[in-house]
């Protein structure tokens, strides 16, 4: 997204328009995300349950494709997120009513690293499995990754209860300045 998010004076419908897209782009990514967390949280809580080791492992070696694949998204979304609407909303809020959005997007930043940590330790520990290992080991591998789905829908909800209010009051702001 090459949109710059930063204020200027020519036209205020043009900045309602630019932070409308981008509140859209994160509902939209948001919402995607957390459809791909639920499915892969149901998938590898039965991988849990699996009591046959050869589907059980199947199960996992199927979610760790699943899992890279999903990661490079998260990271897509992520980067933007941090190049472009954090900072937007930082400098916005800096002398505001928001005096705890730095530590609200730490806070934030914290929870998304701890997800990436069980995310990345269900991938090793999938990688390690052999078709004779044991099914506690596949079993704490799926756990692993169930723990990191339900950090990251977390985060998405916390994530959304602070930048949706941001994002609309800059809105507001702007269509009051303008009108």
């Amino acid at each position: 997204m090459n949109m710059p998010m930063k204020p200027q004076a020519d036209s205020g419908t043009a900045h309602i328009t630019e932070l409308a897209v981008v509140l859209d782009r994160l509902k939209q990514e948001h919402s995607e995300l957390m459809q791909v967390l639920t499915e892969m949280e149901e998938q590898a809580v039965q991988a849990e349950l699996e009591t046959d080791k050869h589907r059980a492992l199947g199960s996992l070696l199927h979610l760790r494709l699943w899992t890279l694949a999903f990661k490079e998204e998260l990271d897509r979304h992520s980067e933007w997120e941090e190049k472009e609407l954090f900072p937007f909303l930082n400098a916005y809020f800096r002398h505001s009513a928001f005096p705890t959005v730095m530590a609200s997007f730490l806070s934030l930043e914290k929870d998304h690293e701890l997800a990436m940590n069980y995310m990345q330790s269900f991938l090793r520990s999938v990688h390690a499995l052999k078709s004779d290992s044991d099914a506690m080991r596949m079993k704490q591998a799926a756990a692993l990754l169930t723990h990191a789905c339900r950090i990251l829908r977390s985060h998405l909800e916390k994530e959304e209860q602070l930048v949706f209010p941001m994002t609309e009051k800059v809105l507001t702001d702007i269509d009051s300045l303008f009108s």
